[in-house]
């Protein structure tokens, strides 16, 4: 009988819920065992509307990733990165979805991977890491004030940024899931290669039970203070109201021009300044996907890889190392955005126009209309069906589990 390896990509709407069953073979006594790979489970969370997230699409899949365990633990989950649409699904599951004992006996994990920065003692060890957080949390903890001060229909449209990039949801999510795996969680980033001609600073064995099935981590770097970008001054909203002060938020007056400068060149400076909050979202956004753990699986010739949301500045930190190769299998990352998936030399690393055997390729993609503007993005969609079979969590809206299947 053929044995198959098996994907199960769960529609979450927004976000990634990924489940992976392997047959893995032991070298030794040439026995078979069955494991299981859980990646992430998130999606957008709530906020005016139903489109595009919803928490109560979290229990049924629980619901089906328990009863496809059937009773087995899960070998390996992997966090890819700190966002809520990749972190808040286990914990909703523990805290709402199962108020009787929560998650325990329900879904067991022996080995974890999350993101190295997710590790507790982190910025501890990483300072320069730990300036560039610690300045895009407060550029974040202004822009929400800002938003929030300006009145409904200014917060409406970014409501889901604020929601997905909350510090505090966030690592209140983390730390639960610090706390799945029975046997060991590891905080993983690529490993320095002989290729780099080091020794690797970070090694695998000893993180996961496989025999068979080998994994790499291609990334992040372990230093992550290079996926954070320059952020722009802003001119935002007067200092929050002193304790008494009337509850409700006002907006900040508009300031006038010093005496002796033109009126429209100061007007243009603000807006300009103004129009700077989208960009610093965009930046804080981005410097969380960068630090996306990005790991391919190797498996009876078959290679599969699943980016988490990494983006053009991850992509391009993997070329420059060397690590990209060619696979059969691409999880589209950041949910189809442009800046998922790399246009130029990466891409055709990775999905090369002649292919490396005749082995069918597949790219799937998790994602959902009506969340964030442009996603997912119909030209990147497009440029991928040029290399491979194509499939989306759109295909059939209502499906709550798309599956891809590779004989081995």
């Amino acid at each position: 009988m053929t044995s198959k390896l098996i994907v199960r990509m769960y529609n979450v709407r927004f976000g990634d819920g990924i489940l992976i069953t392997v047959p893995d073979k032991d070298p030794q006594s040439n026995q078979e065992t069955e494991r299981h790979i859980l990646i992430d489970v998130g999606n957008a969370p709530l906020v005016a509307s139903k489109e595009g997230g919803d928490d109560s699409v979290f229990k049924p899949v629980v619901d089906d990733i328990i009863a496809t365990l059937g009773g087995k633990h899960v070998d390996l989950y992997v966090m890819t990165h700190e966002h809520l649409d990749h972190v808040q699904g286990l914990p909703h599951a523990a805290w709402k979805s199962f108020p009787n004992g929560g998650l325990a006996g329900k879904i067991d994990v022996d080995f974890s991977w999350l993101t190295a920065s997710a590790a507790p003692d982190y910025y501890d060890t990483h300072p320069d890491a730990k300036k560039q957080k610690l300045a895009f949390e407060a550029m974040y903890a202004r822009i929400e004030q800002h938003l929030r001060s300006a009145g409904v229909d200014k917060l409406q449209p970014y409501l889901r940024f604020l929601s997905i990039n909350n510090p505090a949801a966030t690592t209140e999510c983390v730390q639960f899931l610090r706390t799945l795996a029975k046997t060991r969680t590891s905080y993983v980033h690529r490993s320095v290669g002989p290729a780099a001609g080091a020794t690797p600073v970070f090694k695998l064995e000893g993180t996961h039970p496989f025999k068979e099935a080998r994994f790499e981590i291609w990334g992040p770097e372990e230093d992550t203070s290079d996926y954070y970008s320059t952020l722009q001054s802003l001119v935002l909203a007067a200092p929050p109201p002193a304790r008494g002060a009337a509850a409700e938020p006002v907006a900040a007056p508009r300031p006038l021009p010093p005496a002796g400068v033109d009126v429209g060149d100061f007007y243009n400076l603000v807006d300009a300044r103004l129009r700077g909050v989208g960009d610093n979202m965009l930046a804080i956004d981005k410097a969380a996907n960068n630090t996306s753990v990005v790991f391919s699986l190797e498996w009876r010739g078959w290679r599969l890889l699943f980016p988490g949301d990494a983006e053009l500045k991850s992509w391009k930190t993997m070329k420059d190392k060397g690590v990209l190769k060619p696979v059969h299998l691409l999880k589209v990352a950041h949910h189809g955005s442009h800046n998922g998936t790399p246009k130029d030399a990466p891409f055709d690393v990775i999905l090369p126009t002649a292919p490396p055997d005749n082995r069918k390729r597949r790219a799937a993609v998790s994602t959902w209309t009506n969340t964030y503007s442009g996603i997912p993005d119909k030209d990147t969609d497009d440029l991928i069906k040029t290399r491979c079979e194509f499939h989306s969590t759109l295909d059939d809206p209502q499906k709550l589990v798309y599956q891809l299947e590779f004989e081995g």
